[in-house]
């Protein structure tokens, strides 16, 4: 089975790095062509269904590609971003700046961090690795896309390519495209593009 994680499309809180959280903002005019330019590199990979977050950005990303890859979008609420609470709008700088131990954490042990007023980033990875294996389980297709916001793309694709939690960051960094992965395990999966 092919897994192809799909970031939500850009907003203007991407273009200015700011951590998005569950705050609803429309895509772009250069999101929704982004969209369109992946359903063509998505076009050979034969998807057969898209499962997306509840939120309208997700659906927003999901129906454009849907659209054009003429397939059919599923809502998943466990599919939501991590609520990140008060560090929402924030910049990575920002954070660093009014949490420091927080922001060191994330780094070093990513799942002892709860944001204020959010939710603990233990809960939120075993909440979508949960409803990940449960999806796969479900859906018995052999390709499908799973578009989600930034922190929930970053620990989905941590843990499908079997990388420790410690490289979320990095991994949210490095979203600007769909990820293909080939036979996921949770916990261990082969590497994809």
């Amino acid at each position: 089975m092919k897994v192809v994680l799909i970031p939500c499309g850009a907003t203007e809180w991407h273009a200015e790095a700011r951590l998005l959280g569950r705050v609803e903002l429309p895509l772009t005019e250069a999101g929704q062509q982004a969209c369109a330019a992946w359903a063509g590199t998505l076009t050979p990979l034969g998807l057969q269904r898209i499962l997306h977050g509840p939120d309208e950005l997700s659906t927003q990303t999901a129906a454009v590609l849907a659209r054009r890859l003429c397939v059919p979008t599923r809502a998943v609420d466990d599919l939501a971003e991590v609520h990140i609470g008060l560090w929402a709008g924030l910049t990575e700088s920002q954070v660093k700046n009014r949490y420091a131990s927080a922001h060191r954490e994330l780094g070093e042990a990513p799942l002892n961090v709860s944001p204020p007023d959010g939710e603990s980033f233990s809960a939120a990875a075993q909440r979508l690795r949960a409803c990940f294996r449960k999806q796969l389980k479900k859906n018995g297709v052999d390709v499908v896309g799973v578009v989600v916001r930034p922190l929930a793309f970053a620990v989905l694709r941590c843990t499908l390519e079997g990388r420790e939690l410690t490289d979320v960051w990095e991994a949210l960094r490095a979203a600007p495209a769909p990820v293909v992965i080939d036979s996921p395990a949770i916990g261990g999966a082969k590497r994809g593009r």
